[in-house]
């Protein structure tokens, strides 16, 4: 029987954690060198958005920057998310006004935008490894290139017409080195994003419908990365960031 493509994930998943799992520790031999010393840089906050007036960070901006972005999370702490499609832009710069007004006018919808792409990316190359494996045959480059087009072109479809700014925080940072010199100045932007979450999933649904793959795994595929969009819940410019949010969205059961 075919595996489904939400399974092939999870069986990925699940034998990289029996690997780890079975790991042994290997004894040493009790030579050694000196130890190694770590020199890193060190990073203070010198000021944030409110603090002239004695005010705090808000709780949503301390989760963010744990890395904790997904909407039910959000929600705990912000109740206008409620029901809400949920969009997070994390921008940085050394002038403050420029980084506001770039990510707010023109960032946001470009990085949702490249946000959907790369889940696209992710999951049709997962599916077409996952095919492969199963026939015993490398992927065609040819066919893979094919599909993500394909794929591609329909989510560009998917419009965010009626995302609102929930909420804006910044903060200024300095790093400095080991002798306390300043080697870095920066200022970091937090921004909330949201539109109404079955406006958003009517568009994925449309433009899943869109996608003219007729192979045997083409409706599978098409269920799996609608899915995946709608669960979508990171954009932003710090590639850190992006890296952390794709491998929550492909691998998340």
């Amino acid at each position: 029987m075919k595996k489904s493509i939400l399974g092939l994930m999870g069986v990925a998943v699940a034998s990289l954690l029996v690997m780890g799992c079975a790991t042994k520790e290997v004894k040493g031999s009790g030579i050694k060198g000196k130890s190694g010393k770590m020199v890193s840089n060190k990073i203070e906050i010198v000021d944030y958005q409110g603090a002239s007036f004695g005010s705090e960070i808000p709780q949503w901006v301390i989760e963010i920057g744990n890395g904790n972005y997904s909407s039910s999370v959000l929600a705990k702490i912000m109740p206008d998310l409620k029901g809400k499609k949920t969009f997070v832009t994390i921008a940085q710069g050394d002038n403050l006004e420029f980084v506001k007004q770039w990510t707010d006018l023109v960032d946001v919808e470009v990085q949702v935008g490249d946000t959907m792409q790369r889940v696209v990316g992710k999951a049709v190359s997962a599916s077409e490894t996952g095919s492969s494996s199963e026939t015993g045959k490398e992927a065609d480059p040819t066919e893979l290139n094919r599909k993500l087009d394909l794929y591609k072109q329909a989510v560009s479809a998917v419009e965010v017409n009626g995302l609102e700014k929930v909420s804006s925080y910044w903060i200024e940072k300095v790093v400095t080195n080991k002798n306390d010199k300043v080697t870095k100045d920066v200022f970091e932007y937090y921004a909330v994003w949201a539109m109404d979450q079955k406006r958003y999933d009517t568009q994925v649904d449309a433009a899943m419908a869109n996608v003219k793959d007729n192979s045997a795994e083409g409706a599978e595929l098409r269920k799996a990365l609608g899915e995946k969009l709608k669960s979508t819940m990171i954009s932003s410019n710090s590639d850190e960031v992006n890296e952390e949010a794709d491998n929550q969205i492909v691998y998340a059961e």
